[in-house]
């Protein structure tokens, strides 16, 4: 079979592929980023990990994530839907610092969200590898664009007469780490099971909810 490229141009790939595997190779074998619950990534990271997870709840505050609720204004539905928020941590192999990410646990929804709800429009695998073949084949320039913090800048579109609302649950350790930051958020603490629970009315996407891509599509 004729191979399309020349033999300087396969040494280079092979290069680069080798560079890449290297950076995930260490002595234990293949390393990939280790994500954490908040609990297990502070006992890991200490003190980063606490700056990491602050850091992540002060992004959320800044940017109007979701906004405090009573539960006394909200619908019997809509607390039942309400899902739980995961605070990962994990360490960013390159930079050596600590990454906190708060995470909607989606999975819940499934039960009353359909697939046309969540389902985002996405290329085929096979259709970008063909494209790909076919710009190194002919020489062309490429580029490729990224939006930094994508769910970040998608809002919630607003809920219509007699739909619930989007609701998620602040749990745990994570309570306090909000009161300190803001104390007004302390008069919306109840009490779940003898637990203190606070819950929000999600404002724009958030990692881990089912609809999130759907919504950024539809946006941009």
């Amino acid at each position: 079979m004729k191979a399309d490229y020349e033999e300087h141009n396969a040494i280079l790939i092979a290069r680069c592929m080798m560079q890449i595997k290297a950076k995930f190779d260490t002595d234990e074998g293949l390393n990939f980023i280790q994500q954490y619950y908040i609990n297990q990534g502070l006992k890991k990271f200490g003190d980063d990990g606490k700056d990491a997870v602050d850091k992540e709840l002060r992004q959320m505050l800044l940017r109007d994530y979701f906004t405090p609720k009573f539960v006394k204004d909200m619908t019997a539905s809509e607390q039942k839907k309400a899902q739980s928020a995961m605070m990962l941590l994990a360490e960013k192999q390159f930079e050596k610092t600590i990454k906190g990410r708060l995470v909607f646990r989606g999975n819940g929804t499934r039960e009353w969200l359909s697939r046309e709800d969540t389902a985002s429009p996405t290329a085929l695998q096979e259709a970008i590898t063909t494209t790909c073949v076919i710009d190194a084949h002919e020489g062309r320039d490429i580029m490729t664009l990224d939006v930094p913090n994508a769910f970040i800048q998608t809002y919630m579109p607003e809920s219509k007469e007699g739909e619930d609302r989007i609701y998620m649950k602040i749990t745990g350790m994570m309570v306090q780490i909000l009161i300190d930051m803001a104390p007004e958020y302390r008069k919306y603490v109840v009490l779940e099971n003898g637990k203190r629970v606070i819950y929000v009315r999600v404002l724009r996407a958030i990692y881990g909810m089912l609809q999130s891509s759907l919504l950024f599509y539809n946006q941009f």
